[in-house]
């Protein structure tokens, strides 16, 4: 297991976020307040291996296949627990702090489910 956490609190756009832009927000549960509503928030761990193409994202019940990371996303996993996870399946990034998915359904989360990357 590369990186494992716990979901706390789910904020009351992510839905939305998630619908008309495929993407969803997480970051550690030390999330500013101006944010939460907008994030997914989590346990506070450590990555401990790089996550790269190929591997494997478990989220509510999914799988999902990792298939691009931005330059700056594993370092914002790392400090925050910060990411941007897009469902696109593109093998290629938007903004430097995303981490790219393919799968066959959108996550439906709830707080206390796991976000593991291995």
């Amino acid at each position: 297991m590369k990186y494992h956490v716990v979901v706390t609190r789910i904020g009351n756009f992510v839905l939305q976020l998630l619908q008309t832009q495929d993407r969803l927000i997480i970051f550690n549960k030390t999330v500013p307040y101006p944010y939460q509503e907008m994030v997914v928030a989590h346990t506070v761990s450590e990555l401990k291996e790089d996550i790269v193409p190929g591997d494997t994202l478990l989220m509510g019940g999914y799988e999902y296949s990792v298939t691009a990371i931005g330059d700056t996303a594993l370092e914002d996993l790392r400090k925050n627990g910060h990411v941007t996870i897009v469902f696109s399946g593109k093998d290629s990034v938007e903004q430097p702090g995303q981490i790219m998915v393919k799968g066959k359904y959108m996550p439906r989360l709830m707080v206390g489910d796991e976000i593991i990357f291995e």
